[in-house]
C-alpha cells in the first residue's frame, strides 16, 4: 500500500545491518528498487504542484498560486498545464502527522514494521485512510520515521483529475509548520498503474530490469538463495540438537528425582532400624524398676523421659552403651512422692550404629 522508500537511508542500511545475511537482503532490495523505479523526466524547473488544505486547494505554477473552489475545475486547469508530472502537497491540517522509531532489520520487515506501527496510531479506520512515509537511519542503527496519514476523500478525487487530464504524480509532500519539507516521497497509491490498472505482477517486474543486468542478478540470487538455504539447514540442526538436549535434560531430572526418593527411603529405613535397635539395647539394659515415658531420636540426639528411684543410676548405665556420648540431663530431676521415683529427662547423642 505504502512505498516511504529513502534511498540515501537506504544504502546506508545496506552496510550497516544486523548480520551479513540482513546485509545481503537488504543489498538486493535496494538494487530492484533502483531498477525498477521510473527514470525521473528531466526538467529545467520545480514541476507544479496540487496544494491540498482543509477544505481547499489550489495549483501552484512557478510562484503563481490559484485557489480552487470545487474538484470540478482542476480537470480544465490540469489539461491547460504542458508538464505531465505534477507533486502532491498536503498542506495545513489536511493530513496527520507521525513521528516514531523502529529498529533495525531487512527492508521488508521494516516496511512491514512501519505500516503495522502506522496503522496502529491512525485514529482512521484502514480502509479510511492512506499514508506515506520517509526513514532515516540513525547512529544506532534505528530507524526514525516520518509519516502523514491522509483520508481517502481527500485524495481520490485528485487521483481521478490526474487520471482524466493525463498527469500523473511526481512526489507526495509534507511540510513542516516553518515551510521545512519533512517527507517527498512516491508512496503506491499515487502510481497511476498500479491504481487504476492492477497490480505490478513479478513478470512485469523482470522484464522492467534492463538485459545487461538479468544474469549478474540472477546469479546474485541463485547465491542468495544458496546463503538462505544454508542458514535454513543449519538453524533445523541446531532445533534438533536443541530438542535433543532437552529430552536429555528431562531424562536426567527424573533419574535425579528418582535417585534422591530412592536415597530418602534408604536413610528412612536405616533411621527405623537405628530407633528400633535402640529401643532393643535401652529394654536390655535398664532395670525392671525404671520405666521410659517416651523416646525421641531426630537426627543423632536422643531423649529418654521417664521415672526411675534414681536418676543418676540411670545416666551410669546409658554411658555403658558406646552408641551413647554427652549423656546429660535435659532438665532438672523432680521427685513424684507418690511413687517414691525420680522423673528425669535425658539427653544423649548417637555416635554409632552398632
Amino acid at each position: 500500500m505504502t512505498d516511504g522508500t529513502d534511498h540515501s537511508s537506504a544504502k546506508s542500511s545496506a552496510r550497516k545491518s544486523v548480520n551479513p545475511l540482513t546485509k545481503y537482503l537488504n543489498l538486493a532490495s535496494a538494487g530492484l528498487a533502483e531498477l525498477n523505479k521510473q527514470a525521473p523526466m528531466p526538467t529545467k524547473a520545480p514541476p507544479p504542484e496540487i496544494v491540498l488544505r482543509e477544505g481547499s486547494f489550489a495549483i501552484r505554477l512557478d510562484d503563481d498560486m490559484s485557489d480552487f473552489h470545487g474538484p470540478g475545475e482542476i480537470v480544465e486547469q490540469l489539461s491547460q498545464i504542458p508538464e505531465k508530472r505534477l507533486d502532491l502537497v498536503l498542506d495545513g491540517r489536511s493530513a496527520l502527522d507521525l513521528s516514531f522509531v523502529v529498529p533495525n532489520g531487512p527492508f521488508n520487515d521494516l516496511e512491514a514494521m512501519i505500516d503495522t506501527e502506522i496503522a496502529f496510531r491512525s485514529p482512521f479506520q484502514r480502509d479510511q485512510c492512506v499514508w506515506f512515509w520517509s526513514a532515516k537511519e540513525t547512529e544506532n542503527l534505528d530507524w526514525e520515521v516520518e509519516a502523514a496519514i491522509v483520508l481517502n476523500s481527500s485524495v481520490d478525487w485528485v487521483l481521478e483529475a490526474l487520471r482524466v487530464s493525463g498527469k500523473t504524480i511526481n512526489y507526495a509532500k509534507r511540510y513542516t509548520a516553518d515551510d521545512e519539507l519533512r517527507i517527498a516521497v512516491y508512496p503506491s497509491w499515487l502510481t497511476s498503474p498500479r491504481r487504476f490498472a492492477g497490480p505490478l505482477t513479478l513478470g512485469r517486474s523482470v522484464r522492467m530490469i534492463p538485459p545487461v543486468m538479468r544474469f549478474p542478478l540472477a546469479g546474485f540470487a541463485i547465491l542468495l538463495a544458496s546463503f538462505v538455504a544454508v542458514f535454513a539447514t543449519q538453524s533445523i540442526q541446531l532445533r534438533a540438537v536443541a530438542q535433543e538436549a532437552e529430552l536429555a535434560n528431562t531424562e536426567l531430572a527424573k533419574r535425579a528425582a528418582l535417585e534422591a526418593q530412592t536415597r530418602a527411603l534408604r536413610v528412612s529405613r536405616t533411621d527405623s532400624e537405628t530407633r528400633i535397635q535402640m529401643i532393643g539395647n535401652l529394654a536390655g539394659l535398664l532395670p525392671d524398676e525404671v520405666w521410659l515415658e517416651q523416646v525421641s531420636l531426630e537426627d543423632d540426639r536422643l531423649t529418654l523421659t521417664g521415672f526411675g528411684p534414681s536418676a543418676a543410676n540411670v545416666t551410669r548405665l546409658l554411658s555403658e552403651l558406646e552408641q551413647l556420648s554427652e549423656i546429660q540431663f535435659g532438665s532438672p530431676v523432680t521427685r513424684d512422692n507418690t511413687q517414691n521415683l525420680e522423673r528425669f529427662r535425658i539427653d544423649a547423642t548417637l555416635v554409632g550404629d552398632n
